[in-house]
């Protein structure tokens, strides 16, 4: 092999390592038939969520994830592959998620995140979460109901044992 090739092939490699190393989600998708404007929509979509897509050959995209330790996506690279990576655990989910829904060519295929495998049924259940703030969200409105259920049977038994007190209460 010509020694200019080889030795861009392994300065392509390095540069995936580079992105693998700071990225905290990893996510291998299937492009096939897509015209060049929908992957450049979607190109916009992931760096508005602040994640990358790199297209590059199987065989290039193997080597670095498997000198990165994420010899799990190795089954996953077949056919026309592309990794989204993002320094977030899962951003890009959601734009990822949408893409596919207007695209039937387009898939997911699965991904690691923070050093955990997920299949692309887990991936599209993280995506309907809506990232970070919508896991936040969740949890908080987990928490906050047992409160106001609490607050609100407190009211009751108060108004129930002092309906003339609870009322003095309200007016004030």
């Amino acid at each position: 092999m010509n020694q200019q090739i080889l030795a861009e092939k392994k300065e392509t490699v390095a540069k995936l390592n580079d992105v693998l190393k700071t990225s905290h989600s990893t996510i291998v998708v299937s492009y096939s038939a897509l015209a060049v404007a929908d992957v450049n929509e979607l190109r916009l979509a992931l760096k508005k969520d602040g994640a990358h897509l790199s297209m590059q050959k199987n065989s290039l995209l193997k080597k670095a994830v498997d000198e990165d330790g994420l010899s799990q996506l190795d089954s996953l690279l077949k056919g026309p592959s592309a990794i989204v990576t993002s320094k977030e655990e899962g951003e890009g989910l959601q734009a990822l998620n949408d893409f596919a829904k207007k695209h039937k060519e387009f898939t997911i295929k699965g991904g690691m995140i923070d050093g955990t495998f997920c299949d692309a049924a887990t991936l599209k259940e993280l995506a309907s979460i809506g990232g970070k703030e919508g896991a936040l969200s969740r949890l908080l409105s987990v928490l906050e109901a047992p409160l106001v259920q609490f607050a609100l049977t407190i009211k009751a038994v108060g108004e129930k044992n002092d309906p003339e007190g609870a009322k003095q209460v309200e007016a004030a």
